[in-house]
Parts: structure tokens; C-alpha cells; sequence
């Protein structure tokens, strides 16, 4: 994998975005093939749908309107997480309930806290809206441990309308543990808090997952990342029935395709569930020599309890552009987090070849 030699510039920082989308046309435009680029920039899942959920999107029917109550869909996701129908929400992405659940939760001269650096939607969404937003983040020299003293005094403090909290955290791999979660929702009633979980299924802690949270917590978890339907676009969320129909509210009609509500459907059958199983034991394996590889390379990374994790470089941009120009590998950058000084690594079977290659770029002198 020969690519193209040379310091990064900004004009290459740009083409790469931000955001972990980078597109074969802006790869081809730093003389990058994409065909013969590994992608470790996102967090999807490696090995594939499962059999059974492609056959259902295949055998969608296309030609009629999706169910504009997603009953079926709702009742199969409940059933499969005993839990009511009446009590799920499905959504075109976490992304969609994400936004609409700011923009029904947090109203005008409310404030939303973010437990940051995590991921930015809640943020945006916001934003979007002329919200006032309050972050409160994990600090480096902890490396990145949640920090529930100074989350609890700023719930004190600002008494946000909408908490948002990322469980576990992207892009830090950190989590607070359950008990601590469910106490910290559970003393303050008067706020709602928005429980991202779209890397759940894909942690050491996936047993959480079974588990209730206070009733002010909203739940949302994505079918994208662990079942790879990132094309689809396909999330719900978990809550209760008059927090779901505010949150509802806020979404367009037929928001979730034919397609999308098949794939959901299917991924509560036994043999999706299997599928999942494997996909999570071999990925966090693979997490786990990612980590002992860095170690044993003497790269300054962060523990992580998911499928990727932080590693420690001097500039995140450069390193990204000169990883990829030169040798394939396409990681993310945590500038956007607010964190320069970081990539975002997926644990993939090409462990070894990327911490070779990533010690290579460090030992640069563009790099020092």
C-alpha cells in the first residue's frame, strides 16, 4: 500500500473532515486509492449484517408506505428487551432521536448539559435551536474517567433541562458503572437524561443492557454500529410512553423506512442475536490486543471498555493524513472532540500492521 509521500497540509486536513465520512473522492484527492484504505475512522461493525437481517431488507416491500406507528417494529424490539410496546420509539438514527429529543425536551431558556468530550449531535441540536449549553468534561490526567463529583455539582448548578450523557463514551471508551448511572438519574427526578448507548452491545458492560434505568432517563441505542446497517439508518429509543410521544412529536411522518423497520424486526430473531454474540467477542478480543500491542509499542493510549479507543499522538490531524497518504490506514481525528492531541482507533485483524505503521509516523520528524 504505497501512498503518496509528503508533509500534511491544510488543504488535506479539510478533505479529510471531521466527522469520520471521509468520501473515496476526497481520498483520490490526496493520490489515496480507496480501494486499498482500512478504514478505522468509524466504529462499524467489520463482520457484516447477519444473514437473516439482509434477507428481510431484501424482502421489504418498497412499493407501499412503512408503517407510520412502526407497530411491528416496536412490538418485536419490546418483546425481545421485555418491555412494552408503548415504551420504544423507533427512529431514522440515533442521530434523528437524538435531535428530537433536545428539540422536545430542553425549551426556550432551558439549558442542556453535556458530559463531554463525547459525541456532538446533542450539542448541535442545541445549537440549532439557540439553546444554552453547559459541558462538563472528563479530564486527560484522569484519562478521561467520568467524573460524577463534578457532573453532580454542575446538575446543582444549572439544573439543565436535558442531561446528555454517552454510555459507553465515544470517543473515550469510558463509562461511569451502572450503579453510579442509575443513582445519578435517580437523584435528580426533575431532569431528563438522554442515556446514548449505540455502543453498548459492543462493551464489556453489554449485560447493562437488560437492566431498567429510572423513569427520566430516555434510552437511545442505534442498530447500526453492532448489526452494521449504517445505510439504513435505524435507532429507537426507550422510555416511557409520555416522554416517547413528546419526543415523537418533534419527527416528521414515515421518518423510518420499510427497509429500516424490516431490519429491526429482524435483528430480534435468535439467529441475529447469535450473530451479535460472535461479532462481540471477537471484536473486544481484537480491542484488547489493539491495547497490548500499543503497550508493548510504548504508545501512550487510553483503556477502553468498547471496540475502539484513544491514542496519544502530538498533532491528530497530521498523524491522520500521513497514516493514510502512506500507509492505508484510515483513522479518526479528535480534533472536532476537542482533542488534538488524539486519534480514534477501531480495534481491527490488522492490529499489528497499524501499530507498525502508526510508530513509523511517529518516528518522523513531521510528526515530533
Amino acid at each position: 500500500m504505497t501512498r503518496r509521500e509528503g508533509p500534511p497540509d491544510e488543504a488535506a486536513r479539510d478533505l479529510l473532515g471531521h466527522h469520520g465520512d471521509t468520501t473515496p473522492r476526497a481520498l483520490r484527492a490526496l493520490g489515496v486509492d480507496p480501494s486499498q484504505v482500512l478504514d478505522l475512522g468509524v466504529n462499524i461493525s467489520p463482520f457484516g449484517p447477519s444473514p437473516g437481517v439482509l434477507a428481510a431488507v431484501r424482502a421489504a416491500d418498497v412499493r407501499a408506505y412503512p408503517d407510520r406507528g412502526a407497530t411491528q417494529a416496536r412490538e418485536a424490539l419490546g418483546a425481545s428487551l421485555g418491555r412494552p410496546a408503548d415504551e420504544v420509539l423507533l427512529g431514522n438514527g440515533a442521530a434523528e432521536l437524538i435531535w428530537s429529543a433536545v428539540r422536545a425536551l430542553v425549551p426556550d431558556g432551558a439549558c442542556l448539559l453535556v458530559l463531554g468530550p463525547t459525541f456532538s449531535e446533542a450539542h448541535a441540536a442545541a445549537h440549532a435551536c439557540g439553546r444554552r449549553v453547559v459541558e462538563v468534561r472528563a479530564r486527560e490526567e484522569d484519562l478521561f474517567e467520568p467524573p460524577l463529583d463534578a457532573w453532580v455539582t454542575a446538575l446543582g448548578r444549572e439544573r439543565p433541562a436535558l442531561v446528555y450523557v454517552c454510555h459507553p463514551n465515544n470517543p473515550t471508551g469510558r463509562a461511569l458503572d451502572f450503579l453510579s448511572l442509575t443513582g445519578l438519574v435517580a437523584d435528580h427526578p426533575g431532569t431528563t437524561f438522554l442515556v446514548d448507548q449505540a455502543f453498548l452491545s459492543l462493551s464489556e458492560r453489554h449485560a447493562e443492557s437488560a437492566h431498567r434505568l429510572p423513569p427520566n432517563a430516555l434510552v437511545v441505542r442505534s442498530l447500526t454500529k453492532d448489526h452494521a446497517l449504517a445505510g439504513l439508518r435505524v435507532a429507537y429509543a426507550l422510555g416511557a410512553p409520555a416522554l416517547l410521544a413528546r419526543v415523537a412529536a418533534q419527527s416528521a411522518p414515515w421518518s423510518v423506512s420499510s427497509l429500516a423497520l424490516a431490519a429491526a424486526i429482524a435483528t430480534t430473531a435468535p439467529e441475529a442475536e447469535a450473530h451479535l454474540t460472535i461479532v462481540r467477542k471477537r471484536w473486544l478480543a481484537q480491542r484488547r490486543e489493539l491495547e497490548g500491542l500499543l503497550t508493548q509499542a510504548g504508545l501512550a493510549h487510553v483503556p477502553s471498555l468498547t471496540v475502539f479507543g484513544l491514542v496519544r499522538v502530538p498533532h491528530a490531524d497530521d498523524v491522520r493524513t500521513q497514516l493514510v497518504q502512506r500507509h492505508g490506514f484510515l483513522v479518526r481525528s479528535c480534533t472536532s472532540f476537542g482533542l488534538p492531541g488524539y486519534i480514534r482507533v477501531r480495534a481491527s485483524d490488522e492490529n499489528a500492521r497499524f501499530v507498525e505503521a502508526l510508530t513509523r509516523v511517529l518516528a518522523a520528524p513531521s510528526s515530533r
